[in-house]
């Protein structure tokens, strides 16, 4: 019954936008009944054979970054090569005008992330101890599921936030750094920025092709980038007023939607 309902309400519309491997049999049906689809991949961890369907079926496939189109294309290949496009996300909030002033008595350094293995905090912290030798600072984990992560007693980890704990969090802490191996995009990163808060971000992450330069690091340069942000105040403003200026931070949600929409 939840099916045929299903079908009968999708019918009533012209298009179907569809979210990766989730509504991937949705597509498959709105196709079937005429209906325009795109299909959204935001994760190469969801090409699963279902996935296929949606790809197959769909109009339009829309990628998070060129990173995760380059993985798609990869994988589909000329399947998808012809209707794939790539569209940005925008900042989550309203970016601040001007940096704040923190009043911590040692830097903090918050880890947003999912309990997914390209999200998981071991991937940076041996850098981490490492730098924990030559600079004082906190280490914070928090994302949904984060619970479960097994960290030493030096990690502060607080788990699944509710949104204004975790606003809070973004808000008092001194540098974020988002972890991903791979990371499609990495929408925490323009979180933290559009707070006042900088961030350094993965090279193997689609955020990094919109952040700048200075904002990324690699596994080999993260001991060294840590050292100098955490020693020096001044370093962690100026990156973040970089950070702040990029094109992407002045991208809306009205400008996803108008690439989204118009190529169908």
């Amino acid at each position: 019954a939840f099916a045929r309902d299903l079908l009968n309400l999708v019918h009533a519309y012209d298009w179907l936008l569809a979210h990766d491997v989730h509504s991937s049999l949705l597509a498959v049906a709105a196709k079937e009944l005429g209906l325009r689809v795109t299909y959204f991949v935001h994760s190469p961890g969801y090409l699963l054979p279902l996935d296929l369907a949606g790809v197959f079926y769909s109009d339009t496939v829309i990628a998070n970054s060129r990173l995760t189109a380059r993985l798609v294309e990869a994988h589909y290949g000329d399947l998808v090569s012809r209707k794939l496009r790539v569209v940005y996300p925008a900042p989550p909030y309203e970016p601040v005008g001007e940096y704040p002033r923190r009043s911590n008595s040692v830097p903090t350094v918050v880890i947003p992330s999912r309990f997914q293995f390209n999200k998981d905090p071991a991937h940076v912290l041996g850098v981490l101890e490492e730098v924990r030798r030559s600079v004082r600072f906190r280490v914070l984990v928090f994302g949904r599921g984060a619970e479960y992560y097994s960290l030493p007693t030096w990690v502060e980890n607080l788990g699944t936030l509710g949104e204004e704990e975790k606003l809070r969090v973004y808000r008092e802490t001194d540098l974020v750094l988002q972890v991903g191996f791979p990371e499609p995009f990495g929408l925490v990163a323009l979180e933290a920025v559009a707070l006042g808060t900088p961030v350094l971000v993965s090279s193997q992450s689609g955020v990094a092709e919109v952040l700048p330069e200075e904002a990324r690091y690699t596994p080999e340069d993260l001991a060294g980038r840590l050292v100098e942000l955490l020693s020096d105040p001044r370093a962690r403003e100026e990156l973040w007023w970089r950070e702040r200026s990029s094109p992407i931070m002045s991208r809306t949600w009205a400008d996803v939607w108008r690439e989204v929409s118009a190529g169908g």
